[in-house]
């Protein structure tokens, strides 16, 4: 089994803090519904936007699923997120999960670097490979991203790299 850290990044035509909005604010206007729970009972995904609060998906029958803690929320710096997936789409007690953290980079006034590095797969177990294959994989955080990208600078062409 492999630990090694997951790392993505996309360079986005958008100020940091646009950059940064749209990931911790707007998730739900982006996050991929096969990512999700609920899939087409999608009702939302959120991001509390705190330390020690959690991210989450809301069905349409108003269920929470929670997906990890928010570790910490640095507002158009970083988000640290814990990541309670199973390789099996299930929900993992909270001392299995990975982490996530994305940071937000700027270069300039008008581009901003978006940096992920997952991480701690081999906490999940006996399903730590495949996850981590998973998230390696271009539908992986490459697919996420581009997401996420056309969502926080839909007019502009992100650069994608790992």
């Amino acid at each position: 089994m492999t630990d090694e850290p997951v790392k993505a990044g996309v360079t986005l035509s958008a100020p940091v803090q646009h950059s940064f909005r749209v990931f911790a604010e707007r998730i739900g206007d982006w996050w991929p519904r096969a990512y999700t729970f609920s899939r087409d009972d999608l009702a939302g995904v959120a991001i509390e936007p705190r330390a020690g609060g959690r991210w989450y998906e809301v069905d349409r029958r108003g269920r929470r699923l929670d997906w990890g803690e928010v570790r910490a929320f640095e507002p158009d710096r970083r988000l640290v997120l814990s990541w309670a997936v199973s390789a099996d789409r299930g929900q993992e007690p909270p001392e299995r999960a990975s982490e996530v953290e994305v940071r937000f980079l700027p270069l300039g006034s008008k581009l901003t670097r978006v940096e992920v590095e997952h991480r701690g797969f081999a906490r999940h177990g006996a399903g730590a490979d495949l996850l981590r294959g998973g998230m390696a994989s271009p539908d992986g955080w490459p697919y996420i991203l581009r997401e996420y990208a056309e969502a926080a600078s839909p007019t502009a062409r992100a650069v994608l790299s790992a």
